[in-house]
């Protein structure tokens, strides 16, 4: 692969994951200065590149660490040297709390989100027999139905997490992901932030007013990333897609076409019909994860109108009749993802482009850490 560097996209071979570096470091930079200028701390979420190389040029950029998903993606961000790491997942068994035990005398600053009383048993029992502690964050569910403690609950479940002498709680988390999600509008983008910050100042405080220290409120997401304001209440956000962004993120308006860093490059191997052009990028190389805001498995860059509207495994199928202008077997196309999360999972490399060439080769270190 590091034969490629400085040749042509057009030597590498289909599919394959490219990233237009500019576009990278561009959004990188963007979301810093924003984050920088609302005075809230940018945590990114890694699971939308799992990559060292990025994860480097965002702590370099100013991020204050990184935030994973699952324990496997901070093993991999760990022997990357990142050396502060915060899980928001909630982790559960024996297996996972060695691993976990072992990740904290890796990293100088671990923290791991907490909603159950019965992970903080397990987590408080694993680092108190190694003699060690363990910073914890609650989470809490303002909305997304998904994991975490209810608002009410926060002060009750605090209390509760007073008898683990080896947990010390720092504050809490939150993923308004079905308010943000939901937003299609600048001016709705901008309340949904504020109305994120609103919902957790509230949990925040009344856990300050039961006497509990509150250093952490944790929030963000891509598309709300930007448009958090000073005094919002969020001390950090989490954004991921940010980095790279997807086609999703194009549909929600959260961000424009010349915002996307990630396609997967194709080759057009079929003709088959009038209506229809076959490329070698089925659901092994895109995912089949969509919202209902985007249409189709990925859209043609450069090429108006081209979108694939059925994906099997193997195949893309592209509507040849609202494609403006027309591809041949052998082509190469770029599609941009539906989802980048899910789709860079997909692969063990990514392609580095500036200016049409293949400026590096970076392996994703992080690929199929989903346990």
């Amino acid at each position: 692969m590091k034969s490629l560097l400085g040749m042509p996209v057009s030597c590498i071979d289909t599919p394959a994951l490219l990233i237009d570096y500019a576009i990278l470091r561009r959004n990188i930079e963007r979301l810093q200065q924003a984050s920088d200028a609302a005075e809230i701390a940018l945590r990114p979420h890694m699971k939308s590149h799992k990559t060292p190389q990025i994860a480097h040029m965002q702590i370099r950029a100013g991020a204050i660490g990184l935030t994973c998903a699952k324990l496997g993606e901070a093993e991999a961000m760990a022997a990357a040297g990142i050396e502060d790491l915060f899980i928001a997942y909630s982790l559960v068994g024996a297996t996972k709390m060695a691993r976990l035990v072992a990740l904290a005398k890796q990293v100088p600053r671990l923290s791991v989100a907490v909603e159950s009383l019965a992970s903080a048993t397990q987590m408080n029992d694993a680092f108190a027999a190694a003699g060690m502690k363990l910073e914890v964050v609650i989470e809490v569910d303002i909305g997304s139905r998904r994991a975490g403690v209810q608002p009410e609950a926060a002060v009750e479940f605090a209390e509760a997490l007073q008898r683990f002498p080896a947990l010390q709680l720092k504050g809490i988390m939150s993923y308004a992901g079905k308010l943000m999600y939901g937003t299609r509008t600048e001016a709705e983008r901008v309340e949904c932030a504020a109305e994120e910050g609103r919902r957790l100042s509230a949990v925040a405080e009344a856990l300050r007013a039961a006497d509990f220290e509150v250093t952490v409120v944790s929030g963000g997401g891509t598309p709300t990333a930007g448009r958090y304001r000073k005094g919002c209440g969020l001390t950090e956000v989490r954004c991921g897609t940010y980095c790279l962004n997807d086609h999703n993120q194009v549909d929600l308006g959260a961000c424009s076409r010349d915002d996307v860093a990630a396609t997967v490059l194709s080759t057009i191997i079929s003709v088959p019909t009038e209506d229809r052009l076959i490329c070698d990028a089925g659901a092994k190389a895109l995912d089949q994860a969509v919202s209902d805001v985007t249409e189709g498995y990925g859209w043609l860059k450069g090429h108006e109108g081209g979108y694939l509207y059925l994906i099997n495994d193997e195949h893309g199928h592209i509507d040849r009749q609202r494609l403006q202008g027309d591809l041949e077997i052998g082509d190469q196309v770029e599609i941009y993802p539906p989802r980048i999360c899910t789709c860079l999972n997909l692969y063990d490399y990514m392609y580095v482009v500036e200016d049409g060439h293949v400026r590096d080769v970076w392996r994703i270190t992080a690929r199929g850490a989903n346990t």
